[in-house]
C-alpha cells in the first residue's frame, strides 16, 4: 500500500530516485528498486546510487547505466553517516548550501577536539551526562521536539539505540512520545528538548518545575543540523565508553536478517509462510491488557507496527502510546516496520531485557509482485516481521503478535 502510493505520487517520468544502501543489499530497498525499475522501463537516467565502494549495488548501477554513483566513506558506520554522501546527496538535491552545512559541523568539531576540557566539549559533556544519568537509573532518554524539527529526533533515536543497546546494557531513546504532565513520568527519564518554534515550551517548563532533568537544544536554522549530527555522534561514543559498550558494532542485527532470509526461502519453496503466535484482532484488546498487566518499574513498552507509515497511522499509534502509558506509567516507544529494524532493532534484542514488545501485522488487501523475486511486497514484510519476532523470542524478550484485518484496526484498540 505504501509502496504503491509512493510511486503514484512520484512516478518515474517526473522523479529522480536515490537508491541508498551502505551494504548494497537491503531487502526492502532492493524490492522497491526492482519494482520502480520495471515501472520506469529500465531508464537508468532516473536513478542515482549512494553506497560503499565495490558493493553489488554499485556494480548493478554501472551495468544499468545509472546517472551517478556516489561512494561514501567505508570507514564510517551507517548510523554515523549523516555527514557523508548518505546525508549530503539528499541535502544537495534539497538545495542546501554544502558550505554552510559543513561549516556548522566544523564549528562543532573544533569545540570537540581532544585538547578541549570535557566540561566545555559539547559532545563529551552531553555524553557524560547521558551515561551518568543512566548509571543512576535514568536510562530512558526521552527525546521531545517541536514539529518543524522533529525529524532530528528520529535520527537521534537510531544513533543512541543502535550504538548503546547491546550485551544487556544501553540507553533507550523514547523518541517523539506525546508530551505529558509530570505525573505521567517515572524517575527513569532524562529529557531532551529539540526546540524549534517553541510549541512544547509550556509543557517542558512544567517538567523542569517538577524537578525532571531537561537538556535543551535550540535549532534556529536547518544548517544547525550539521552541528547537531557531530555533537550527538561524539556524545553517544562518549556515553558508550563510560558504560563499557562498543558504540561501533551491532551484534544482534544479523539474527533477524538471517531469519527473514530463511522465511523467504521457505516461502519460495513451499508457497507459504509458517506464521506463529498470531492473535486475531477480535481478541487483541484482551490479549494486550493481559500482556501489559503488572508493569514493573524500569520496564518499557514498544510498538512494532508493520503498517503503512502515513499521517493517519502515525496519529493512531501516537494515541495508542498515550493509552498504554496512562495505564502502565511506562515509557512507550514506537516504530514502523521494517524501518525500525535498522534503527532500534539492535536495542530490542541486545539491550536490557526490560521491554514488552507488541507487534502488529496485517493482510494486505491489494498486494503487488516484486519483479524477479517470486514473492509480493506483503509477503516480504510479513517475513521480516516473523523473523524479527522470532529473534525477540530467541533473545528472551516478552513479545505479543497481533494480526489486524486492516491497518485502521489499531484505532479500535485504544
Amino acid at each position: 500500500q505504501q509502496v504503491a502510493q509512493a510511486f503514484a505520487d512520484y512516478p518515474p517520468d517526473k522523479s529522480l530516485y536515490i537508491v541508498a544502501s551502505k551494504s548494497g543489499g537491503t531487502a526492502e530497498l532492493m524490492a522497491a528498486f526492482d519494482y520502480v525499475w520495471t515501472l520506469s522501463g529500465g531508464n537508468g537516467s532516473r536513478f542515482v546510487v549512494t553506497t560503499d565502494s565495490g558493493t553489488s549495488l554499485q556494480i548493478l548501477a554501472e551495468e544499468r547505466g545509472f546517472r551517478k554513483v556516489f561512494n561514501a566513506d567505508p570507514n564510517v558506520g551507517g548510523r554515523f553517516s549523516a555527514l557523508t554522501d548518505f546525508g549530503l546527496v539528499p541535502a544537495a538535491l534539497l538545495g542546501m548550501d554544502f558550505d554552510k552545512l559543513l561549516a556548522s559541523a566544523d564549528r562543532m568539531r573544533k569545540q570537540s577536539l581532544a585538547h578541549v576540557p570535557a566540561a566545555r566539549n559539547p559532545g563529551v559533556a552531553l555524553g557524560t551526562l547521558i551515561a551518568e544519568s543512566a548509571l543512576m537509573g535514568r536510562d530512558k532518554l526521552t527525546v521531545l521536539a517541536d514539529a518543524p524539527v522533529s525529524a532530528l529526533a528520529g535520527w537521534v533515536e537510531q544513533v543512541v539505540a543502535e550504538s548503546s543497546g547491546k550485551h544487556g546494557k544501553g540507553i533507550l531513546p523514547v523518541a517523539l512520545e506525546p508530551l505529558g504532565k509530570p505525573e505521567d513520568y517515572g524517575d527513569d527519564r532524562l529529557f531532551v528538548y529539540i526546540k524549534g518554534n517553541g510549541e512544547l515550551e509550556a509543557g517542558i517548563s512544567e517538567l523542569k518545575n517538577a524537578g525532571f532533568p531537561v537538556i535543551e537544544f535550540p535549532i534556529e536554522s536547518p544548517y544547525d543540523a550539521g552541528a547537531e549530527f557531530f555533537r550527538w555522534e561524539i556524545a553517544i561514543s562518549t556515553a558508550c565508553s563510560i558504560l563499557g559498550i562498543n558504540a561501533f558494532d551491532q551484534p544482534d542485527v544479523q539474527d533477524s536478517k538471517l531469519r527473514t532470509i530463511a522465511k523467504i526461502k521457505d516461502y519460495q519453496e513451499t508457497g507459504k509462510l509458517a506464521e506463529i503466535d498470531l492473535v486475531d484482532v477480535k481478541d487483541a484488546k484482551k490479549a494486550i491488557e493481559e500482556f501489559l498487566a503488572r508493569p514493573q518499574s524500569g520496564e518499557f513498552v514498544t510498538i512494532n507496527a508493520y503498517v503503512p507509515r502515513n499521517p493517519e497511522m502515525i496519529e493512531a499509534i501516537q494515541k495508542l502510546r498515550l493509552s498504554i502509558r496512562a495505564k502502565t506509567k511506562l515509557p512507550v516507544t514506537a516504530g514502523f516496520g521494517p524501518r525500525f529494524q535498522h534503527s532500534t532493532g539492535q536495542f530490542h534484542k541486545g539491550g536490557p531485557n526490560k521491554g514488552r514488545f507488541i507487534q502488529f501485522v496485517y493482510d494486505a488487501e491489494k498486494d503487488m509482485d516484486i519483479p524477479g523475486q517470486g514473492l509480493t511486497f506483503g509477503t516480504l514484510i510479513r517475513a521480516q516481521a516473523l523473523g524479527d519476532y522470532e529473534a525477540l523470542k530467541a533473545a528472551g524478550r516478552k513479545a505479543l503478535r497481533i494480526r489486524l484485518s486492516k491497518p485502521e484496526d489499531i484505532k479500535g484498540l485504544l
